[in-house]
């Protein structure tokens, strides 16, 4: 496994304060798992759709 950022949050921390709350296994894990649930959320992008 590549240990890659996926994105670079710096000028977030430094200029906002943030700090990530989930890693980006579990991100991607919960992700799959509402994929797979066909879950969705209020807009249209994210709406669910059941599959098979």
């Amino acid at each position: 496994m590549l240990r890659l950022p996926l994105m670079d949050c710096t000028r977030a921390r430094t200029e906002l304060g943030w700090r990530p709350q989930r890693t980006a296994p579990e991100v991607l894990d919960e992700f799959l798992q509402c994929l797979q649930r066909g879950e969705g959320a209020p807009t249209e992008p994210m709406r669910g759709r059941k599959v098979g």
